[in-house]
C-alpha cells in the first residue's frame, strides 16, 4: 500500500463521539439478520496473525439474476489460507432470491462451489444465450462458470482458456472491446505474493520501508515487490476465449498492481474504454479506437495521477455522470491519509481531480474500498457510498487517526457537490466493520438502490433502503441486445423528464471485485412521466420511448422501437 508521509490539513470527522446525529433524508438498515444470508469471509489467518498482504486484501460479492426469474440472486467469493492445499477454501455460495428480501442457499445444487483463494467477480453472459455466467478471480487460476439455464452450472475454465497463469488476480469485468457482439473480458491483475517471495510482516527480513507505515511493522507491499501484468481476453464467439494483452495495446513493460477495473465510453464516441485503478503507482485509462485497439492516456488526459501529480493507492473505481453534464465522470476509492479522488470529465479531452471542491475531504483518514455513483433518495441526481476498512489489523494497537474497523461513507449529492450523510443516515451506517466489497442493486423490488457488502475475516451487511419516498419516482430499465451483446453492455440510455436530462450507461465492471444489478436505475424526484427514453445500443441502433410510466421495471429489446 501507499505510504503517505503528508499529513493533510484537510481532515474532518464524519462522526463525533458523544454527538447524537440528527436523522437525515436517507435510511438505510442492516437486513442481514433474517434474510437467509449465512456467510463468513476467510481471507488468510486470524485477524491478529496476518503476515502477508494478500490476507488484507478480502473478497467481492455480484447481484445477478441467475435463473431468470427476474429477482436479484447473489453471489459471494470466499477465500483461503496458507496453511490449507489448493482447492481447500471457503466455498463461494449462491443464493436465490425472492424478491422480498429472503435468500435460500443453492451453491451445492447450482454448482458454482469453488474452493480456491477466491477475490473478485464478474458476471456476463458469454454465449448470448440468456443467462448470466460467472467469472471468478482468485490467488491462483481463475474460474469461469457456464450458465446451462437450467439452475445449473458448468466449469468451463479449461475450454475457454481463462484460467490465466497460476498468479494473483483481482477485479475482472466484461464488455464488448470491438462491437462484434460478444463479451469480451478485462482481468486485473495485482503482485507476486507468497511465504516464498516476500517477507512476512514483522519478521527481521521485512524490516524495511516497504514493509513499514508509520513506524508500525505491517504487510510487505505493493511497493518493492514485483508487479503482475493485466490480461485481455477476446471472445471468440465459440466457447473460447484468446488472450490479446499485446496485440490489442493492453501491454506494459512492467505491471501496475491493479485491484478495481470499470468499463465506459468516456469520450463519448460509442465504445468503451477500460479505467483501472493501481496500487501505489499511476491509474490507467486505456482509449479504445472502437476496434479493439488501445492507447493508454491516464497521465495525458490527467486521470492517472491526483491534483498534485501524485501516484495514490486505488483500490475500487466506479464510472458515473455525477454532474449532469452529459459526460462520465471517475471516482478512485484509496488509502489512509489521502482523499478518495473524484475525476470529472472535462468535455472528453481530459479530466480534473476535483475532490477537495466535491466534498471528499472528509474521507481523508478512511481506507476506501467499493464504491458507487447512485440515486440512493431519488431525487434526480447521483449520490456516492464508498466502504471503508483498513487493510492493516495490527494499526488498532497504535494512536495513528484511524483504526481496522471502519463505518461506511454515504454523500447526498447537491448540484454536483456531496454533503457527507452516514451518521444521519439510519442504524445500517452505524456498522463497524473492515469492509471490502459494495454491489448494488435493489433486491427487494421497491424501487430503491440497496447495498450489499463484503467484511475482511467477518459477516457481511445487507443495506437495506428504506429511505421515505416523499413523493419520489423512479424508473428501472432492463436491456436486452439483439445485434448487440445481449447484456446490452455498452448501451447508453437518456431519460428526459421536464427540464431535466440523465444518462446511465450499462458498464462492465466497477466498485471493488463486486458486480452491480443489471438493471439500470432512474431517480426522478417529483417526476410523474419520463417524456423521452432513448437507447443508444453498442450497434449503432437507437431505441425511442416516449411518455413511459413512472415507479414500474421496463424491458427494452434492440430495435423493438427503433428510431
Amino acid at each position: 500500500m501507499l505510504r503517505i508521509r503528508k499529513l493533510s490539513l484537510l481532515v474532518a470527522l464524519s462522526v463525533v463521539p458523544g454527538v447524537v446525529a440528527e436523522e437525515g433524508p436517507l435510511h438505510f438498515v442492516d437486513a442481514t439478520p433474517g434474510s437467509g444470508i449465512e456467510y463468513r469471509n476467510v481471507c488468510g489467518g486470524p485477524v491478529g496473525s496476518k503476515g502477508w498482504l494478500n490476507e488484507g486484501m478480502g473478497a467481492g460479492t455480484a447481484w445477478l439474476d441467475y435463473d431468470g426469474d427476474g429477482k436479484l440472486d447473489l453471489y459471494i467469493v470466499n477465500g483461503s489460507a496458507f496453511d490449507r492445499k489448493p482447492g481447500e477454501g471457503e466455498t463461494n455460495r449462491l443464493f436465490r432470491g425472492d424478491g422480498k428480501g429472503k435468500f435460500t442457499e443453492v451453491t451445492g445444487k447450482a454448482g458454482v462451489g469453488h474452493r480456491g483463494w477466491g477475490y473478485g467477480v464478474a458476471v456476463g453472459d458469454i454465449d448470448n444465450d440468456g443467462y448470466p455466467d460467472i467469472h471468478i478471480t482468485n490467488m491462483g487460476p481463475n474460474v469461469l462458470y457456464r450458465n446451462r439455464g437450467d439452475g445449473t452450472f458448468e466449469d468451463v475454465t479449461k475450454k475457454a482458456g481463462v484460467a490465466g497463469k497460476d498468479i494473483w488476480s483481482s477485479s475482472s469485468a466484461f464488455f464488448d472491446m470491438e462491437g462484434d457482439g460478444d463479451l469480451d473480458l478485462y482481468v486485473d491483475n495485482y503482485m507476486v505474493c507468497s511465504p516464498d517471495t516476500v517477507a512476512k510482516g514483522g519478521s527481521p527480513e521485512a524490516r524495511n520501508s516497504n514493509c513499514a507505515y508509520r513506524g508500525i511493522q505491517v504487510f510487505c507491499g505493493p511497493l518493492g515487490e514485483v508487479p503482475h501484468q493485466d490480461t485481455l481476453y477476446r471472445n471468440n464467439g465459440d466457447g473460447t476465449f484468446t488472450d490479446v494483452t499485446r496485440e490489442s495495446g493492453i501491454w506494459l513493460d512492467k505491471g501496475r498492481f491493479g485491484l478495481g477495473v470499470v468499463v465506459a465510453d468516456l469520450d463519448n464516441d460509442g465504445d468503451q474504454d477500460v479505467y483501472v485503478a493501481n496500487d501505489s503507482v499511476s491509474n490507467l485509462l486505456w482509449e479504445n479506437d472502437g476496434k479493439g485497439k488501445f492507447k493508454e492516456v491516464g497521465l495525458v488526459k490527467l486521470a492517472g495521477l491526483n491534483a498534485d501529480g501524485r501516484a495514490q493507492a486505488g483500490m475500487g473505481t466506479a464510472a458515473a455522470d455525477y454532474n449532469g453534464d452529459g459526460w462520465i465522470d471517475l471516482v478512485v476509492t484509496n488509502f489512509s491519509q489521502d482523499l478518495n479522488t473524484i475525476y470529472k470529465n472535462m468535455g472528453g479531452k481530459f479530466f480534473i481531480d476535483d475532490s477537495a471542491l466535491a466534498g471528499l475531504n472528509v474521507t481523508h483518514m478512511n481506507l476506501s474500498w467499493g464504491v458507487g455513483f447512485y440515486d440512493f433518495d431519488l431525487d434526480d441526481d447521483l449520490d456516492l457510498f464508498i466502504a471503508n476498512g483498513h487493510v492493516y489489523p495490527m494499526l488498532d494497537g497504535y494512536q495513528v487517526g484511524t483504526e481496522f474497523r471502519q463505518i461506511n461513507h454515504l454523500f447526498i449529492n447537491d448540484g454536483g457537490r456531496f454533503t457527507e450523510s452516514s451518521a444521519r443516515s439510519g442504524p445500517g451506517f452505524k456498522v463497524l466493520r473492515s469492509f471490502r466489497g459494495a454491489a448494488f442493486g435493489d433486491y427487494d423490488d421497491d424501487g430503491d438502490v440497496d447495498v450489499f457488502l463484503t467484511t475482511l475475516d467477518d459477516v457481511p451487511l445487507l443495506l437495506r433502503n428504506d429511505t421515505p419516498r416523499n413523493g419520489r419516482h423512479y424508473l428501472q430499465v432492463r436491456l436486452i441486445g439483439k445485434r448487440s451483446n445481449r447484456d446490452a453492455v455498452g448501451a447508453r440510455v437518456t431519460a428526459v423528464f421536464g427540464d431535466t436530462k440523465r444518462i446511465s450507461e450499462r458498464k462492465g465492471g466497477g466498485s471493488y471485485q463486486s458486480a452491480a444489478d443489471p438493471r439500470l436505475h432512474f431517480g426522478l424526484g417529483a417526476a410523474t412521466k419520463v417524456d423521452t427514453l432513448e437507447v443508444r445500443w453498442p450497434s449503432g441502433v437507437t431505441d425511442l420511448l416516449r411518455d413511459v410510466k413512472v415507479d414500474q421495471e421496463i424491458t427494452i429489446h434492440e430495435g423493438e422501437t427503433k428510431k
